[in-house]
């Protein structure tokens, strides 16, 4: 009775001991689900797992392979051994991973001569006591691992990894469990549940991260794809979307490599980096529904095309009419120098006149009081119209005629050389030609700079429309401000320097050095760096970028790298830095 009172206490122990063991595996298990769902780099999860599964046996080593995307073949990406002091992860430099082991065969038959390949196939776990003495797998590479180390690989427990649909989507190998003198055993086979479970928990860590990636990834290429279209929409302001967060990154890059000036304190985490990039990219979104028109205005008359060529056209009729007029005053008697005289004179007033119309119309230089006052003196010359100026009208242009027009405008008549029209003014726009060519700085009209400046507008109103993560909520802010000015003088808010963060002052230079030394604007040429960055330097004086920043750019040669490999080597001139640096100076 004794001895099985004895054998009922031994059972009774065991049972409580194991319930214990299977408690503590249970704990450790969720504790390790909780570790992998916080785990975000896809390095720090993959040893998270392989140390977890490493701890659960006491297996000396582990190498962890996950499928690539093709599924053709199983990658490696760590491995772990006590024994040699062995640490390898996949694409560190200097370091050579273990080649990837091929599922299949080049005649497509499943490899299931390696146990790796064929837990990945099967989705079976496998555990050998020992290598040596086992037949069915090709442990070729193992004896020759051994012989090369010295090591003496013996147990082994594969297992797949497996997502949630049961796709077996990588493998965790063991390598010589050990008892607790450091003895190599095999594993025990009331393990594996729990390396399984184990694997399961890994396979959906690894499965959300890809899925997280590739969200991100998604998100980044369509951001991209949206700020090529834009830069495709215009010829005259290619890659504009594409260059700005090129600056942008170097710029905060800069202060973010500052140790010992004013950005010594400032940092960026990667959510952060990536939240830049993506602003960056999206800064100019809202010139997708600017009208072409008006993006692409390069001369003060131009709408689709430029309408120089009518101007010219009707300064083309008034000559000729005085060649006429010279010839009939010939044939009438009248002193045929005298009346070439008159026609010469007549000739050289119109293209001076046309000349000064011309003139006008480039919008590369601000046109006087004087010259708008000549333009208006231009514009109330008369010439004679003979056809129709009713037919070949869409409909829409038909539309916007009046019942007077539809009389005045069919008969013959008089009119004046440059003509601002009612019909000209239709879709917020006033297309007059005088009107136009009064414009003093530039081609647009104050109608058409604001719908420019709106852009900016439409930009914050489609980004605020997104529903973003808590990481990246600036994003409309980072992209939608970079008009602001430091002073207050920007759009669309009129904010100031206190209102925004180093960021959005680093878009702000990032857009007005990239507008700066672009080379395919139509209304300008290209400028020299020098010249780029003396207008910088103006608008700091005037306080409307950021100092700090802007000597950051300056000090550091963020200007001069950035020149070197996007413009054109005519103009990366050398730049005086000293004489911009406001706190060296001081």
């Amino acid at each position: 009775m004794a001895r099985e009172s004895d054998g009922a206490k031994h059972h009774q122990a065991d049972g409580t001991k194991r319930r214990k063991a299977d408690a503590n595996y249970l704990a450790e298990l969720v504790d390790l689900g909780i570790a992998l769902s916080a785990e975000q780099g896809r390095e720090g999860l993959n040893q998270k797992i392989l140390m977890a599964a490493r701890n659960f046996t006491n297996a000396d080593g582990g190498s962890l392979y996950l499928v690539n995307r093709e599924e053709s073949e199983l990658q490696f990406r760590i491995l772990m051994n006590d024994t040699l002091n062995t640490f390898f992860v996949s694409g560190r430099e200097a370091e050579k991973p273990f080649p990837p082991l091929p599922l299949y065969d080049d005649e497509g038959r499943p490899n299931h001569t390696n146990i790796a390949t064929y837990v990945a196939l099967s989705g079976k776990s496998i555990n050998i006591k020992d290598a040596y003495a086992t037949d069915g797998f090709d442990f070729s590479g193992t004896r020759a691992f051994d012989a090369k180390t010295g090591y003496r690989s013996k147990s082994f427990l594969t297992v797949p990894l497996k997502n949630t649909r049961g796709v077996v989507i990588g493998v965790l190998q063991l390598i010589n469990a050990r008892d607790h003198d450091g003895n190599v055993i095999a594993f025990d086979a009331e393990i594996e549940p729990i390396i399984n479970a184990l694997a399961s928990q890994a396979a959906v860590a690894i499965e959300n991260r890809r899925l997280l990636v590739a969200q991100r990834d998604l998100m980044e290429s369509f951001v991209r794809v949206l700020g090529h279209a834009i830069d495709a929409k215009s010829p005259h302001t290619a890659d504009h979307c594409s260059r700005v967060p090129v600056i942008a990154r170097m710029l905060a890059q800069a202060a973010v490599d500052d140790k010992q000036g004013p950005f010594s304190n400032f940092y960026l985490t990667d959510m952060e980096w990536y939240e830049l990039d993506l602003a960056a990219w999206l800064h100019d979104c809202g010139k997708i529904v600017t009208p072409d028109h008006v993006m692409e205005k390069a001369t003060k008359l131009e709408t689709i095309h430029n309408r120089i060529h009518e101007v010219r056209t009707r300064f083309e009729v008034l000559r000729r009419d005085a060649e006429i007029d010279m010839l009939k005053r010939q044939l009438a008697g009248e002193d045929a120098a005298e009346c070439e005289a008159d026609f010469n004179k007549k000739v050289s007033e119109l293209e001076a006149q046309f000349a000064l119309v011309a003139d006008a119309n480039i919008g590369d230089a601000e046109i006087d009081t004087d010259a708008i006052y000549a333009l208006h003196d231009i514009a109330e010359i008369k010439w004679t119209r003979h056809f129709d100026r009713t037919l070949g009208l869409s409909w829409s242009e038909n539309e916007r005629l009046t019942d007077a027009d539809l009389v005045t405008q069919r008969e013959p008549g008089e009119e004046t050389l440059l003509m601002d029209r009612e019909d000209h003014i239709y879709l917020g726009f006033n297309r007059g030609e005088l009107y136009n060519l009064s414009v003093p700085t530039g081609t647009l009209t104050s109608e058409e700079r604001q719908v420019i400046n709106d852009h900016v507008v439409i930009t914050q109103d489609m980004l605020a429309q997104l529903p973003y993560p808590r990481e990246l909520q600036r994003i409309p802010a980072i992209a939608g401000n970079h008009h602001e000015k430091m002073d207050g003088s920007g759009y669309p808010h009129g904010l100031t320097g206190e209102d925004m963060g180093i960021l959005e002052k680093v878009m702000v230079i990032a857009d007005i050095f990239e507008a700066l030394t672009a080379v395919d604007r139509p209304y300008k040429r290209p400028k020299l760096l020098s010249e780029c960055i003396a207008i910088l330097a103006d608008m700091r004086d005037k306080g409307q970028i950021d100092n700090d920043l802007f000597e950051l750019f300056l000090a550091t040669g963020t200007y001069r790298d950035y020149g070197r490999k996007y413009l054109r080597p005519e103009q990366c001139d050398e730049v005086d830095i000293k004489q911009f640096l406001l706190n060296a100076k001081g």
